[in-house]
């Protein structure tokens, strides 16, 4: 998938951004504890959005799921200053926001530049979810069904998508929940 210049650079810096808050100097797990701390100052961080989003848009960290694929692979090729650029009225009734998120989500809608700062971050934690996920598969020659414009293959997406976050988080050191 190719990216405008803004949600390139944006992308680069956000998984950079991950990459820090995964383990603390000795090479433990320190995300859940990091993302926590930052969760409990996000007002204070609000002012960092028109600067270094991405240090703040990792709040928003498995705070989405999306409904409208398409739509978001859309937004991520556009600009902020473009008349397609969606504004978050558009996007946020094609999502879902997990409970604990929502008090941080009506913080950022207040502050300036809190808009453009929510819509980027949900390209952005859209990205790291079903992109990324697809760009291994592709990599990886298996067929990507990600990229079908239809909703036949959603229950499977999410299950394969599930599967992959619970693999991955072991491999992180997280205990993981069976489902069944």
């Amino acid at each position: 998938m190719s990216f405008s210049p803004y949600f390139e650079e944006l992308t680069s810096a956000y998984s950079a951004e991950l990459d820090d808050l995964m383990t603390d100097s000795e090479g433990r797990s320190a995300i859940k504890k990091r993302l926590n701390e930052k969760r409990k100052q996000f007002e204070a961080l609000l002012p960092m959005i028109e600067f270094s989003p991405e240090m703040v848009a990792v709040t928003f960290y498995n705070a989405f799921s999306f409904h409208a694929p398409q739509m978001m692979r859309t937004l991520m090729r556009s600009e902020p200053d473009d008349d397609d650029f969606l504004v978050w009225e558009e996007i946020k009734d094609n999502l879902s926001i997990a409970d604990w998120a929502q008090p941080l989500v009506d913080a950022a809608i207040e502050a300036d530049g809190g808009d453009v700062f929510l819509v980027s971050s949900a390209a952005l934690e859209f990205h790291r979810l079903h992109d990324s996920h697809s760009a291994a598969k592709s990599a990886s020659a298996e067929p990507d069904e990600h990229d079908t414009e239809g909703d036949d293959n959603d229950e499977q997406e999410s299950d394969d998508l599930g599967e992959s976050g619970s693999n991955w988080l072991a491999e992180q050191g997280f205990e993981t929940i069976d489902a069944n």
